[in-house]
């Protein structure tokens, strides 16, 4: 089990900020999903998290393989790039995850 915390201080600046850096973490949890197949198969996990002050990366799993399926996620963030379709079908269902979270009454009553 590796967990790698990569901090940035522009994430917390503004809204505008923390909204493209959700978009950008759910993008590259969409791109991986393909590629990344194989080492599910091999029962080695990983996960994505838009954290608070920057992007979360956990992978696990009990194989020499690790390593491999953390530098494929690492080639994709660096050479991070998607479609007009893709930015479209993650910011809509972003906007229904928002509007699910605002429409609670305990969030209303915060």
């Amino acid at each position: 089990y590796v967990r790698f915390h990569l901090i940035s201080p522009l994430i917390q600046q503004s809204a505008e900020n923390i909204v493209l850096f959700d978009t950008f973490v759910n993008i590259l949890s969409h791109n991986l999903g393909e590629p990344a197949y194989e080492a599910d198969v091999a029962q080695l996990e990983y996960k994505l998290v838009a954290g608070e002050y920057g992007l979360i990366i956990r992978v696990k799993g009990f194989n020499h393989k690790l390593p491999l399926l953390f530098q494929l996620i690492i080639d994709y963030l660096s050479d991070f790039s998607f479609t007009p379709a893709v930015f479209e079908m993650i910011t809509e269902q972003l906007k229904k995850t928002y509007y699910n979270i605002l429409i609670k009454p305990e969030t209303l009553a915060k």
